[in-house]
């Protein structure tokens, strides 16, 4: 191993970019000496050739293999042809003058893959992994207690619940908030309901379980955050869509004989998430789901043909849930 190849990996962005920005500090490396090689777009010869060019100028540079899914334990989202024989000659003799920083944003790594086995031997590990809930009550109260605010016990909780899973969502809102409020104290539920944006993916996500409870309070309250912050009706359809195809994936999978563990990975999404997708899939019949599915199709094939407003389309079909 060696001190100048380090490996970032978790679904934490925040964390991801904090420690990225730490280490180039720490290694006195200026922002101007620093290249970002996305290996979703770019293949990784590329990245290495940049990283074994001398700094001009400057003692040390930086480079940075942003998106490593090679790297990863689930589905990858493309392929392009990386010689990643490249990137095992580099790590096992670095440029003494690169930092070279390998971000694998993903919750998982795949420890059986050559490129982890290369890695683990030659490079500093650290996983960027999000706030726990209870730590996060802590961060955000200091955040206001620096800037002479407190906040409702109530509106707390709505506020972790509508940021959870990100801290870099949380600061960014909690900055929104601060300056929303001005000269007032207090931060009460009304004012994060009416400023913190929820992840439009998660209100999909809460909305189409609704749906299949045939929760009519939940699916009213939903649609309505998602309309406060001005979502498309258009991209509320393909998202229901999408979790209702997502649910006719899993049943597929469960009638071939496939485990919970590889539809978790099919999915590439984490034990909570997965859980919920099974739970629906195993608990909603194939008649209705294929029904919702009818529905949606026709739905959007109105809407794009202008037969009907989209807002209206939309909730007509909430409303014959």
């Amino acid at each position: 191993m060696n001190g100048n190849c380090y490996l970032l990996f978790g679904t934490d962005t925040y964390l991801l970019k904090k420690k990225t920005d730490k280490y180039f500090s720490d290694h006195e490396v200026d922002v101007i000496d620093i290249e970002v090689f996305d290996m979703e777009e770019i293949i990784v010869e590329e990245a290495i050739n940049a990283a074994m060019t001398i700094p001009f100028l400057s003692e040390k540079k930086g480079v940075v293999l942003k998106n490593c899914y090679f790297l990863s334990a689930g589905k990858t989202p493309k392929e392009i042809n990386h010689s990643l024989a490249y990137l095992y000659r580099y790590l096992r003799n670095p440029n003494p003058t690169t930092i070279l920083i390998i971000q694998a944003p993903y919750e998982k790594l795949d420890p059986r893959k050559q490129v982890f086995k290369v890695c683990e031997e030659t490079c500093v590990f650290e996983e960027c992994v999000p706030v726990e809930k209870m730590e996060m009550y802590g961060m955000i109260k200091a955040i206001l207690c620096q800037n002479n605010k407190t906040i409702d016990p109530n509106a707390l909780e709505e506020f972790v619940n509508r940021t959870k899973d990100s801290t870099h969502l949380a600061l960014n809102e909690l900055n929104k908030l601060i300056a929303y409020i001005g000269d007032q104290d207090i931060i009460d539920l009304l004012t994060v309901r009416r400023v913190t944006t929820r992840d439009v993916e998660d209100n999909i996500y809460e909305l189409v379980n609704a749906i299949l409870a045939k929760d009519t309070r939940s699916i009213t309250n939903i649609y309505q955050d998602l309309a406060q912050v001005n979502t498309e009706a258009t991209v509320i359809i393909r998202m229901i869509s999408d979790k209702m195809q997502e649910i006719l994936y899993t049943k597929e999978l469960f009638r071939t004989n496939h485990t919970y563990d590889e539809v978790m990975r099919y999915f590439n999404a984490s034990k909570g998430r997965t859980y919920y997708i099974v739970k629906n899939a195993r608990e909603i019949s194939d008649e209705l789901l294929n029904r919702y599915m009818t529905e949606l199709e026709e739905v959007d094939f109105r809407i794009k043909s202008g037969l009907i407003d989209k807002k209206i389309g939309v909730e007509l079909f909430l409303l014959g849930i």
